[in-house]
């Protein structure tokens, strides 16, 4: 079981609680969903909408990780694993052709996480695909136009903010996703905030013009190969809450913090006087 090994100073944070979003979010987030994947489901009902999607029940691998954190003295302390990511795909052969639909799905952490908070979808398809433009006219038809829409990259805002907080793009598109191994352990704050050392700043974000997490949009992504007459056997999209995954992240850092602390204290309070 991967382990991720994160301390984030209390300087850095703000104490913060994720909330479930407003009746306005939540239309949103049904609005904007994905295969029946929606913003804020828990991880029960997440795996339900892939089964009901089709992906092979073998293929389903759910991903835990935990917060390790030290009293100065002992360092493997480690909070109760949670549901990081799961992931699954649908894999079929057709006449010695193969298609496949990968999702990529991101939970948020605790205290007040357990919530989806990202989707990444892959499909190749090479048996019949249909071409370019009746594939995007698809996603036109249930989603409607979107806020961008450049060189095939469909982009849309949603959840009350305008801003893509999470990139650099003059237009408003790419929605770069934390990776998170044994060797590179990202948070979405990475993408959000400036960092120093281990703080984050959190009053410099890393897009410009923004000033507020509150301009942050939940923002929906379809890449699409550009011009109408090929065959789409290349489709990748992206489903994101920055909002609510920042508040987590944030929350997250503040309770192992507060772990922390208590930590030290009770080795400082079990410790007697040195002979003198």
């Amino acid at each position: 079981m991967p382990r991720l090994n994160q301390v984030i100073l209390a300087a850095a944070l703000i104490a913060s609680t994720f909330a479930i979003s407003s009746g306005s979010q939540a239309a949103d987030n049904s609005r904007f969903d994905m295969v029946g994947l929606t913003l804020g489901m828990t991880p029960d009902a997440a795996l339900a909408a892939l089964r009901t999607h089709g992906v092979n029940e073998q293929s389903i691998d759910v991903s835990r990780l935990s917060y390790r954190y030290s009293d100065g003295l002992k360092h493997d302390y480690s909070t109760d694993d949670f549901i990081h990511k799961i992931n699954a795909h649908v894999d079929e052969h057709v006449d010695g052709k193969r298609r496949t639909d990968t999702l990529n799905l991101y939970f948020s952490p605790p205290p007040k996480g357990g919530r989806l908070v990202a989707v990444r979808r892959t499909i190749e398809n090479r048996v019949n695909p249909i071409t370019t433009g009746q594939f995007r006219q698809a996603v036109l038809d249930k989603y409607g136009q979107p806020a961008a829409d450049v060189s095939g990259v469909l982009n849309w805002k949603f959840g009350g903010g305008e801003r893509n907080c999470i990139s650099n793009s003059p237009n408003g598109t790419g929605i770069p996703l934390p990776e998170t191994s044994y060797r590179k352990s990202q948070s979405i704050l990475d993408f959000v905030y400036h960092r120093s050392a281990s703080q984050y700043d959190l009053n410099r974000f890393r897009a410009p013009r923004v000033s507020a997490l509150e301009e942050c949009a939940s923002m929906l992504e379809y890449r699409i190969k550009a011009g109408d007459q090929y065959p789409a056997t290349n489709v990748s999209a992206y489903l994101i809450d920055v909002r609510g995954w920042v508040n987590a992240e944030l929350a997250a850092g503040a309770w192992v913090d507060g772990l922390r602390r208590d930590a030290v204290q009770r080795r400082e309070g079990a410790g007697g006087k040195p002979a003198l």
